[in-house]
């Protein structure tokens, strides 16, 4: 028997396989991107508040920034 592939075979796996990954990669973009925080209390006590994109961490992080006033040179 031979143990050789034919081309249409070898074609056909490598379409499957190389299918099955790409659907499996964007399983796995979608999981990441659709993330909900996971903390019930204040952004500021997250351990992931640095990094985290979200538009509530994003609004916390403005309104912890200081304050920017006229400077009194003008």
């Amino acid at each position: 028997m031979n143990s050789f592939l034919t081309r249409r075979e070898l074609l056909r796996r490598s379409l499957r396989l190389g299918g099955l990954g790409a659907i499996g990669g964007v399983a796995a973009l979608l999981a990441t991107r659709s993330r909900d925080c996971s903390t019930a209390g204040p952004c500021g006590g997250c351990p992931l508040f640095k990094d985290c994109a979200l538009p509530k961490a994003e609004s916390a992080k403005q309104a912890q920034a200081e304050p920017e006033y006229p400077s009194r040179d003008g």
